[in-house]
């Protein structure tokens, strides 16, 4: 019986290949999964066919990234970013009519280390769709009102090595129900007489 058993297991094994999947849940429960690595994010091991098509392969850029770490490079100490922080927005400013565009832009010195990524939370949500050396953001769809945003500096298994300050700002849209308001909007009075 061991025989037929373990001849299966070294015929089929040739036909299944790696996938690295990063899995998460978040604040309200739900289950994430991630072709690349997500702050706080566990790494899976997934069998699929060789040559199959799936939608969780990582882009070639995401592939360049992770490969680019090995373990026989040298992991820089948490302090090495001697400069992180987030310069626009700046904090308490307010964004009027971007049409729910907002660019985010992260300084960062040095530069950033091989295998490490930079990830953008808005309002506590990762913002996906970003390369992992991005240092400007451009968002869509911004609602008005209060936000905040964070970056975070991750390594090639996911675990964080820095992150920015919060930055809170404001998105205003003027519209018919609250048309702008201030001096420069008053009407002139007629002068003499």
């Amino acid at each position: 019986m061991r025989t037929p058993l373990t001849l299966l297991v070294l015929l089929a094994s040739p036909l299944l290949a790696a996938q690295t999947v990063w899995k998460w849940v978040d604040d309200q429960g739900v289950t994430h999964y991630s072709d690349r690595p997500v702050p706080g994010a566990a790494q899976m091991e997934l069998n699929v066919p060789a040559g199959a098509d799936t939608s969780m392969a990582p882009p070639p850029a995401a592939s360049a990234r992770t490969s680019a770490s090995t373990p026989s490079q040298q992991t820089p100490p948490a302090d090495y970013y001697r400069d992180f922080d987030i310069w626009r927005p700046s904090a308490e400013e307010t964004l009027s009519n971007t049409g729910g565009q907002v660019t985010v832009s992260v300084r960062i010195e040095p530069a950033l280390a091989p295998g490490h990524s930079i990830f953008l939370y808005l309002d506590g949500r990762v913002q996906e769709g970003f390369p992992g050396n991005a240092q400007e953001f451009q968002l869509t769809d911004v609602p008005r009102g209060e936000h905040t945003v964070v970056a975070v500096i991750v390594d090639a298994r996911g675990q964080r090595i820095r992150e920015t300050d919060p930055v809170r700002f404001y998105v205003r849209q003027t519209s018919i129900a609250q048309p702008p308001v201030g001096p420069a909007l008053r009407p002139r009075r007629p002068s003499g007489g």
